[in-house]
């Protein structure tokens, strides 16, 4: 079957007041506005707050005015990344995302073809309204957080047809927020880290320092992985999971997740939608149509099925001591049409409390319409909350 293309909410819009100012600093209301949207674990990054404003005029893959020349300016200097005006751009490789730097899309309509950004050893990095679409043309990430990576806010971006994956946090990053972001018609949506060995632990001490914090972003039209979290601390709120073939959500090897307050919608009679395959790193092609019968049954895997396997063939080699469940605390979720509720408490104890203050509001089918609309590459911002925003916090 044909994948559509889906580019909704992609309108340029008007241009957003206050971002004619000298400099990105804190009396910028174009910058302070948007820096006081952040919420969660990424909310101490400030991107290229304190530096210069970049402006990117081409839409070529490299030279001068490029993207690409921007991102190696920043490297030099904090830099806040802007757009002359509505580009398609049509990369030959990723693009490396280096530390101190900011990419605001706000005001135009940006989209990048074929390839997305890597964060790879930075640290304070916004990203936010821009559109990556990978046409399942190589094997490369949308957005790839890794190498001990740290303090990262991922916003109202719009992110699709990945042959690998559309979303990574991994290899010891940590501190990262994704807000208000589109999640569609890809397979492996995203990874909180990932097993990157034969021993399943090898990496812990590494990666369980992760802290990842999801909310308000829209999961749609996908296969599986929205997302697959392992070691790490993670809090899931707010969250639209609709439409999955295969499996919701997946957590295992000891995860540390607050799941709480997510909508879960799925109609097992729908249309696939998918390619005719997915083709893998393995080689082999796959296709999942024939599991959308019976995929509200699965808003999420069990706790620790995709892992337990590998976990039961290698704990006497290995000796593990460490579960291959996640730890959970699951409360408030909403689920619609055929979706049936999975995820259930399992040593809630062990789940830390989040250390800070955020926006939480009842699900509700007017939530997920509001997520519908609102997330993604929007012309606008994150919308104002309602009445029905609590504002909980630690204690």
């Amino acid at each position: 079957m044909i994948w559509l293309l889906a580019l909704a909410s992609l309108c340029s819009g008007p241009a957003v007041a206050g971002e004619r100012c000298a400099a990105p600093d804190e009396h910028c209301p174009f910058v302070s506005g948007l820096l006081q949207q952040r919420e969660g674990y990424g909310a101490q990054a400030t991107g290229g707050l304190g530096g210069d404003f970049v402006e990117v005029t081409s839409d070529q893959d490299a030279g001068p005015g490029t993207l690409r020349a921007a991102l190696e300016q920043a490297r030099k200097e904090r830099s806040w990344i802007r757009f002359a005006s509505d580009m398609t751009i049509v990369l030959k490789s990723q693009l490396r995302v280096p530390s101190d730097t900011t990419i605001d899309g706000r005001g135009k309509r940006v989209v990048l073809i074929d390839d997305g950004l890597g964060v790879y050893g930075s640290r304070n990095v916004i990203l936010t309204h821009l559109t990556i679409d990978g046409r399942l043309n190589r094997f490369t990430q949308a957005v790839n957080v890794a190498n001990g990576s740290r303090d990262v806010w991922v916003d109202h971006m719009d992110l699709s047809r990945m042959a690998d994956r559309l979303l990574n946090v991994k290899n010891g990053s940590t501190d990262v927020t994704i807000s208000w972001t589109r999640f569609h018609h890809s397979n492996k949506v995203m990874l909180l880290n990932n097993i990157t060995s034969k021993n399943l632990f090898q990496h812990y001490a590494r990666d369980s320092i992760a802290r990842v914090t999801l909310h308000h972003n829209y999961f749609f039209d996908t296969v599986q992985r929205n997302p697959r979290a392992q070691f790490g601390t993670f809090h899931l709120f707010n969250n639209l999971v609709e439409n999955w073939d295969f499996y919701g959500m997946s957590f295992s090897l000891e995860a540390k997740a607050l799941v709480e307050g997510n909508i879960f919608v799925n109609d097992a009679r729908r249309t696939c939608v998918e390619p005719e395959f997915f083709a893998t790193v393995e080689g082999i092609n796959v296709n999942y149509c024939r599991y959308i019968p019976g995929a509200p049954q699965r808003s999420a895997l069990g706790n620790g099925e995709s892992d337990r396997r590998a976990y039961e063939k290698l704990k006497f080699r290995y000796g593990y001591t460490r579960d291959y469940k996640a730890f959970l605390r699951v409360k408030d979720n909403l689920y619609l049409g055929d979706a049936k509720p999975v995820l259930r408490d399992y040593r809630p104890e062990s789940v830390p409390t989040p250390p800070y203050c955020y926006g939480y509001e009842k699900p509700t089918r007017a939530l997920a319409e509001k997520i519908r609309k609102s997330a993604g590459n929007t012309s606008g911002d994150s919308p104002l909350p309602d009445l029905r925003t609590v504002m909980s916090c630690p204690g």
